[in-house]
């Protein structure tokens, strides 16, 4: 699933793909990178950026820094603990910023943080909740899908109903109200989600073809938001009948989208059918750049797996960007 935006923190200093045990480009492992940062008088954004860096670029370095957790409880007001807390809060910023400019959605993504827990969740709550002024209220709504990976059981009663109040308040942003109640089906409370369904779906039923079709692509991503993928192959192949229908042309994102519907639900055939439509669409050279595809969308992205066991795959994807690999800004966005 595709969105776009990204919050723009320091540059990355260290080499991406090093172990903990490996050394970085300013010649430190993981572990050496952090003890410098817990020793400095922490008042140095450099290094700050630098230690989010290692750590963010390590395989195993959120790995190594939730094990010092322990030192939070032992002596929570040394001056160590603080500049271990605030390194955890920018680690935890600069993986959620990485992994919404992947462009990437999928169940699971988030499961790289699982090693800060159980530090996490009341910090993820309290920027949901209780939002401190230096985190944009816009970017609450990107806190759903790590909640969602993080914290899949109903969590108190207080933050259930906190949050039930975010979705009611019609002065909040949909995006947000509608990824809340996605978060509350989750946890078995269907109803705001069934309610924002019910919406959609009359959505579907106003206005001229386009905005039909439009009502219609968005009812097939809340289905895959919810999980309910079978729905969501529906509404897809609804859009794609009213489309024709109506002489309104798809952008390559709706089969894109379509493609993972498919393949998470098995069906080979359907996915690599979107596929085709897609990679045939991002293959015309009158296509608008800022509505190009990323090619690490189709190489890496965990939702259309099965897609990529298929001989047919290869040309697709030469199909789509060509015999050269490139970079995403030549491929896409």
């Amino acid at each position: 699933m595709l969105v776009v935006l990204g919050v723009v923190l320091p540059a990355a200093l260290f080499a991406q793909g090093q172990s903990g045990a490996e050394r970085g480009a300013a010649g430190q492992s993981v572990e050496a990178a952090i003890e410098q940062w817990l020793v400095s008088e922490h008042d140095s954004s450099e290094l700050m950026a630098a230690t989010v860096a290692a750590v963010c670029d390590a395989d195993d370095g959120i790995e190594v820094l939730g094990a010092l957790q322990g030192q939070l409880v032992d002596a929570p007001s040394e001056a160590r603990s603080k500049g271990l807390r605030s390194l955890i809060v920018q680690v935890t910023l600069e993986h959620l910023r990485r992994m919404h400019k992947s462009d990437m959605r999928f169940v699971g993504q988030y499961h790289g943080l699982r090693p800060l827990q159980p530090w996490l969740d009341p910090f993820l709550f309290g920027l949901l909740l209780d939002t401190p002024e230096w985190y944009p209220l816009t970017f609450r709504a990107r806190l759903v899908p790590a909640i969602r990976d993080l914290i899949p059981k109903l969590p108190s009663a207080e933050r259930v109903a906190a949050i039930l109040s975010l979705v009611n308040d019609e002065r909040e942003p949909v995006d947000l109200r509608r990824g809340l109640a996605s978060l509350l089906w989750q946890w078995g409370k269907k109803s705001a989600a069934e309610r924002f369904v019910r919406q959609l779906q009359m959505a579907t039923t106003e206005g001229d073809g386009e905005d039909r079709v439009h009502a219609t692509l968005q009812l097939a991503d809340y289905f895959n938001a919810l999980q309910d993928y079978r729905r969501a192959a529906g509404a897809h192949g609804a859009a794609q009948a009213l489309a024709r229908g109506a002489g309104v042309e798809l952008l390559p994102v709706a089969y894109y989208s379509a493609a993972c519907v498919h393949a998470l639900l098995g069906d080979k055939e359907r996915g690599i059918a979107a596929l085709q439509r897609c990679a045939e669409m991002h293959a015309s050279p009158d296509l608008d750049s800022s509505r190009r595809l990323k090619r690490a969308l189709f190489e890496d992205d965990p939702e259309i797996a099965l897609l990529r066991t298929d001989d047919r795959f290869s040309a697709l994807l030469k199909l789509a960007f060509g015999d050269q690999g490139g970079n995403d800004e030549e491929n896409g966005r």
